[in-house]
C-alpha cells in the first residue's frame, strides 16, 4: 500500500493506492471487493484521528487460471 500527500489548499488529503490479491475460499465477487475495500480502508484510516481526508483506490489482483 503506497501513501502519498497531496497538496491541496486548506485540506490534508491522504492518497493510498492498494494492491490486493483475492485470499483462497473468498467467494465475494470482484465487485463486491472493490466496493468494499476502499471504504473500510477509509474508515480504519478515520478512526486512527489522523486529521486527513483519505482517497483510496483498490486494485484487485487475480491469479492467472490454471492450464
Amino acid at each position: 500500500m503506497y501513501f502519498i500527500r497531496s497538496n491541496i489548499q486548506g485540506q490534508h488529503t491522504l492518497l493510498s493506492v492498494s494492491y490486493m490479491q483475492r485470499q483462497p475460499g473468498v467467494i465475494a465477487s470482484s465487485e463486491e471487493i472493490r466496493d468494499h475495500l476502499p471504504q473500510s480502508i477509509q474508515t480504519q484510516l478515520w478512526k486512527q484521528d489522523l486529521n486527513v481526508t483519505p482517497l483510496v483506490d483498490v486494485n484487485l489482483l487475480e491469479t492467472p487460471a490454471s492450464k
